[in-house]
């Protein structure tokens, strides 16, 4: 057969991109004599990585087997694998189409994801070469009707997939399609520049609130260049930070700012980002190609947004388990990777660290954990300040301060836009006015109400310190609410814990015990409680529950060794009354230790919830000062 011979006209590709996929197939079968002179058996051609096995179906078909209707007819199998398949399903599937087939394929995205059933059947497993110059040159002379040298085949095929094979025309000359290809590409990457430039990046100097994390990303600026000036060794240098906090506190914004103080690329992704790209193979591509690129523009920041959504190994009881898990593993070899080669800066971003794989928060990976809360008064007056600009001076703000209260940095940053736009269509400068018309009623939390949440509050944190359960960070009770804010909290306590650590009966016991401490000191203060701790996505009660199941059903810490799966929502299990019977001994157990506990420190409670109630935040530091008032043996508090 000549270079450019075509195939039958029966067996013809409807497209360039379609006759070149069939060439990479042709030389893939080739490589098996037997099957390809016409022999029966079983062959499992493996795709290039990030091509999907489906691509290849009107490959196959037509240009082994004829036309597709033939194909149809005849004692030939085909199926398709690819990584969200249940190994049974693709058994089953296999069984049916293809073992007594006289001839057949299965053309899988990965070696990985064959069962080991359908390796032993096969004669062959084949991998699938990638589009090289001349399958491409191939294509165009004989579907297209162009001719392209092998310079232009390379760099035609340099371009991402969905750009060329658009590109291609019936007629078009390679150097027109090159030129549009240069010049689309050239646009893009001015589009990008122009938006970077029309909404620079400040510098994390220049912004306000972040507190600890702050702190963190100037520190690390100083360790960077003295790294860049031969002053520190790479491993000085802090190469993994875990942010935590609630929607809207800024956590992308931080990461953009930190990589400008740092003078460093960066790069932003995000499962659901690479997720985009297709199946798992693209998916895994896609994030090899961001820590890739971060490699090669170091020193550069990669920041990894909702990172909770990757997963927890110890938790995947779906049927995608296997596709879940090969993410982890893939990010833990990217993360592993960086560790390895000078100048590369992880930032992983959540709203929930706990439900993050542990092993992403070990020692090298994303082992600094920082939380980022809320802003305070005179944060949410910096931070509106900051996106007013010039408009208006801080002193003039103040006042909006404490109206501002339960709103986040995404919040103010909307209020500020709000009331610029106010001002550009009465063709004038921004005035307080603007800026109240666009601030909700808010509801006070005061009274009564407001001394229920400071117990509550004071009770999770005086019987997490009883117990030695996490790390107190600061502690606070709202001074209102926003209606506009669908979810939001009248107060809570925020506590560090180890990132890794054993963990037996007695720390998940504590653990349900701080949880139900809330309603535990209502309880000892007021003789009832209300409804705070099951309001919320994520209230005290569901916690509590759900630990509960999990230790007398999935950990093998109750009366027996049996697993029963425990729905991650933390609802009961139906139909097991008799495991339900114990999750509730173990919640009426750790409510009753909880009010011993508060009912002991009741000074230390009442002297808390005070404060809380009058100032509205309570420091880790505070509360030492507070509680050196009010020492009581712990002795009696740490025996469950």
């Amino acid at each position: 057969m000549s270079k450019f011979e075509k195939p039958r006209k029966r067996q013809k590709p409807a497209s360039a991109h379609g006759f070149a996929l069939h060439c990479t197939v042709t030389r893939a079968v080739r490589s098996v004599p037997a099957f390809a002179a016409g022999a029966p058996g079983i062959l499992v051609l493996i795709t290039p990585e990030g091509k999907s096995p489906f691509d290849y179906v009107k490959a196959i078909t037509t240009a082994l087997h004829g036309s597709e209707v033939d194909y149809l007819g005849r004692d030939l199998g085909f199926m398709c694998i690819v990584s969200k398949d249940r190994p049974e399903k693709s058994i089953g599937e296999f069984e049916t189409e293809c073992r007594d087939k006289h001839r057949a394929i299965v053309i899988a995205e990965s070696k990985d994801i064959v069962p080991t059933v359908i390796s032993l059947a096969a004669d062959a497993t084949v991998d699938i070469p990638p589009i090289v110059p001349t399958d491409f040159r191939a294509a165009c002379h004989c579907v297209l009707k162009i001719d392209a040298t092998e310079a232009q085949a390379t760099e035609a095929l340099s371009y991402p997939d969905v750009m060329l094979w658009s590109a291609l025309r019936v007629g078009r000359p390679m150097d027109d399609t090159l030129r549009r290809l240069k010049e689309a590409t050239e646009a893009q990457q001015d589009a990008v520049a122009s938006r970077a430039r029309s909404n620079p990046v400040v510098r994390l100097e220049e912004m306000p609130g972040y507190g600890q994390a702050k702190d963190w990303g100037l520190q690390l600026a100083a360790d960077l260049a003295q790294w860049r000036n031969g002053e520190l060794n790479w491993s000085d240098v802090d190469r993994g930070l875990l942010l935590s906090g609630p929607p809207g506190v800024g956590k992308t914004q931080f990461a953009r700012s930190l990589a400008a103080s740092c003078d460093s690329h960066f790069i932003a992704s995000s499962l659901g980002q690479w997720q985009a790209r297709g199946h798992l193979g693209d998916l895994l591509k896609a994030m090899r190609a961001d820590f890739d690129a971060a490699r090669q523009n170091a020193p550069s920041i990669i920041f990894l947004d909702e990172l909770d959504s990757v997963g927890d190994r110890d938790t995947f009881t779906h049927e995608h388990a296997s596709y879940s898990v090969q993410v982890v593993n893939c990010l833990l070899e990217c993360i592993d990777g960086v560790a390895g080669r000078e100048g590369v800066i992880v930032v992983g971003a959540t709203n929930n660290p706990s439900r993050i794989d542990p092993a992403l928060r070990r020692a090298g990976r994303l082992d600094k954990h920082v939380i980022i809360g809320m802003p305070d008064e005179g944060d949410r007056v910096a931070i509106l300040a900051h996106h007013l600009g010039t408009s208006l001076p801080p002193e003039q703000l103040k006042f909006l301060g404490p109206q501002m209260e339960g709103m986040s940095g995404a919040d103010i940053e909307q209020l500020a836009r709000q009331a610029r736009r106010i001002a550009r269509r009465e063709q004038r400068a921004v005035t307080v006015d603007d800026l109240k018309a666009n601030l909700p009623a808010l509801i006070p939390i005061d009274g009564f109400y407001r001394q229920t949440v400071s117990v509550h509050e004071a009770g999770h944190v005086i019987a997490a310190d009883q117990i030695g359960y996490g790390e107190l960070v600061d502690v606070f009770v709202a001074r209102q609410l926003s209606p506009r804010i669908q979810e939001q909290q009248a107060g809570a306590a925020a506590f560090r814990y180890k990132p890794i650590s054993f963990r037996d009966r007695q720390s998940y016991l504590d653990e349900i015990c701080t949880n139900l401490a809330g309603i535990a000191a209502e309880q000892v203060i007021f003789g009832r409680h209300g409804d705070g701790s099951g309001v919320g996505s994520d209230n005290d009660l569901r916690r509590a529950t759900r630990l509960a199941y999990l230790v007398e059903g999935n950990f093998g810490m109750g009366d027996g060794l049996r697993f029963i799966e425990v729905p991650l929502d933390g609802n009961s299990v139906h139909g097991d009354r008799q495991l339900s019977r114990k999750v509730d001994q173990v919640l009426s157990s750790e409510f009753e230790r909880a009010k011993t506990i508060l009912s002991e420190q009741r000074p230390l409670l009442e002297a808390l919830s005070k404060e809380l109630q009058d100032v509205g935040r309570v420091s880790a530091e505070r509360f030492g000062e507070i509680r050196r008032k009010f020492i009581v043996p712990k002795e009696t508090a740490l025996a469950s």
